[in-house]
């Protein structure tokens, strides 16, 4: 092979990994034009045109509070659109498996799997086969992890025992992203061991600490887990703007309620560049939820 080839070859093979590392962020900022269109300006068939098109793209996803995929085949159902039936079903059900404790109460979406034949005990053992799945190692160590979060948090804060217990979680993470990745829902779930609650966002927030020497490595390391899709963009965003806050500095993407506004303008920018909604639409977005 000519030397020149190779070298150009090398360079597409990079370059096309490179893309394909941003395809998340591309897909969730396609996701916040079609749920603005669909929230913001009322236009229920162009949102379901929009999303039909994505999904024959990207595979199935549901963004934090926006359950595009869940959304999109309960409104095709609901405008007799074709969204793929029992099929895309068996799709959403392990997208949904995480916070099954909680969606067992969605009627919309029991009553649709009925529909298309799929009963409430098939539903159970598809979360159960979800279950099996997941890293037992990782379950262990996080529940632990969290457990750990708040032991001198809560009812009283005990500032040395709480850091040196921040400190142990911030090289779990260390340990773990080098050995299996980031720590997704797909991986752990959200009930851990003795159904510990295991939210990402809230141990996230907390390696933020000023004492955290490893702040710098995790700021760079899970944006690379937010371009892959395994660490929600919020998630990461909290972690940054809980750190400017602490340092007195402007937030960078307004995630932290008390954070420090100095240019909307800006912000959106950068909410964008890692795939979150604009702060107006984000709003919505939380009113509608607090809503359900």
């Amino acid at each position: 092979m000519n030397k020149n080839l190779f070298f150009l070859s090398i360079f597409f093979i990079l370059f096309s990994c490179q893309i394909r590392k941003s395809d998340h962020i591309v897909y969730l900022n396609k996701v916040n034009e079609i749920d603005y269109v669909y929230r913001i300006k009322k236009d229920t068939f162009t949102t379901l045109k929009m999303y039909q098109k994505l999904f024959k793209k990207h595979p199935p996803f549901n963004s934090n509070l926006i359950d595009e995929y869940q959304t999109y085949i309960i409104l095709s159902d609901k405008y007799h659109f074709d969204f793929g039936g029992k099929e895309s079903l068996y799709k959403l059900i392990p997208l949904v498996a995480p916070n099954w404790k909680y969606n067992r109460q969605d009627k919309d979406l029991i009553d649709l799997c009925k529909k298309y034949g799929i009963d409430s005990l098939e539903i159970e053992n598809k979360v159960a086969d979800w279950k099996k799945g997941l890293n037992k190692r990782l379950v262990d160590s996080f529940s632990i992890a969290f457990f750990r979060n708040q032991e001198f948090r809560m009812p009283k804060y005990i500032e040395k025992r709480q850091s040196l217990n921040d400190k142990k979680n911030a090289q779990l993470f260390i340990w773990t992203f080098k050995k299996y990745g980031f720590p997704s829902t797909q991986k752990i779930g959200l009930w851990g061991n003795n159904n510990t609650f295991m939210p990402m966002g809230n141990i996230l927030n907390h390696m933020a600490g000023l004492d955290n020497k490893d702040y710098p490595y995790f700021k760079e390391k899970i944006l690379e887990y937010v371009k892959t899709g395994e660490c929600t963009p919020e998630d990461y965003a909290e972690m940054i703007d809980k750190r400017a806050y602490m340092e007195g500095k402007y937030c960078v993407y307004c995630a932290v309620s008390n954070s420090l506004i100095s240019d909307s303008t800006k912000i959106n920018k950068n909410r964008k560049e890692i795939g979150m909604p604009a702060l107006n639409h984000s709003k919505k977005i939380n009113t509608d939820y607090l809503k359900k």
